[in-house]
């Protein structure tokens, strides 16, 4: 028995054309107009593999080159590095950023650690004021750490899209329907894309349907060009905040918690 093939309802009402839908993993798509329709009960899980894999293979050229763990050496800051790169491969670029503030504050905690001797657990700010007090940290790490606090973190941390879009405008078709048709949004879209009507440049923080979409184009940039910062920033951490000796002396100052527990004898 051969399946029945669907005709797409877009295409044949507006522009009258016979085109067929074509079934892909859990949807049935259009191949000319992009309508894509769910289908219940089937798996999504091949639709998010080929996702993460185009956006993988777009992606990996642009980022810093992947860091292996024998080259890091410390297995909490490596785990933490890891969550952002994957993240970021396969496209989740607000979740992205919010680890990369959480592998910042978990840097500075670790030196904090290293050379106090103490498992602070206080938030970013707490830890930075903490870095600067004892100066942990060189002028311009800080500066950097700082920046990222009040422009970033923040703003991403606690959801403030309001915050995170400040200042950013975007063109706006505001079209009013008496009443919505097929042939008078198209006749809208094309009256845009001709360029008969101009579009008005509204700031997105003030209109929250915009919000999502154009936050998630601005996330894009900004997650790649953090990472890329907060990259190479690690790595001069390695170079100069937790060098070998550093912790050799942290364990003979304030030892390693595991003195007074009975060691095998081997």
């Amino acid at each position: 028995m051969t399946k029945k093939k669907n005709l797409c309802p877009v295409c044949k009402k507006t522009k009258n054309e016979d085109v067929f839908l074509m079934e892909k993993h859990d949807m049935i798509v259009c191949p000319k107009c992009q309508l894509s329709i769910i289908i219940e009960g089937k798996s999504p899980l091949g639709r998010y593999i080929d996702n993460w894999k185009k956006s993988s293979e777009e992606l990996f050229p642009i980022l810093r080159p992947p860091l292996y763990q024998d080259f890091l050496g410390n297995p909490k800051l490596y785990f933490l590095y890891e969550d952002c790169y994957y993240s970021l491969l396969i496209e989740r670029y607000n979740a992205s950023i919010v680890l990369m503030g959480v592998l910042l504050e978990a840097i500075m905690k670790e030196r904090i650690a290293l050379k106090l001797g103490k498992d602070f657990r206080g938030a970013y700010g707490s830890c930075l004021q903490i870095i600067k007090e004892n100066r942990l940290m060189d002028a311009k790490d800080i500066r950097f750490l700082t920046k990222i606090k009040d422009n970033v973190r923040n703003p991403y941390q606690h959801a403030d899209d309001k915050q995170i879009l400040r200042g950013i405008f975007v063109p706006v078709w505001p079209f009013q329907f008496k009443e919505i048709s097929f042939k008078r949004l198209e006749k809208a879209i094309k009256s845009a894309k001709s360029g008969q009507l101009k579009p008005k440049m509204l700031p997105a923080a003030d209109i929250p349907a915009l919000r999502p979409v154009v936050k998630q184009a601005l996330d894009r940039e900004r997650a790649i060009s953090l990472f890329n910062q907060v990259y190479d920033f690690l790595l001069d951490c390695k170079i100069k905040y937790f060098k070998q000796e550093e912790y050799e002396e942290h364990h003979k100052k304030f030892k390693t918690g595991l003195e007074k527990v009975e060691h095998y004898e081997m």
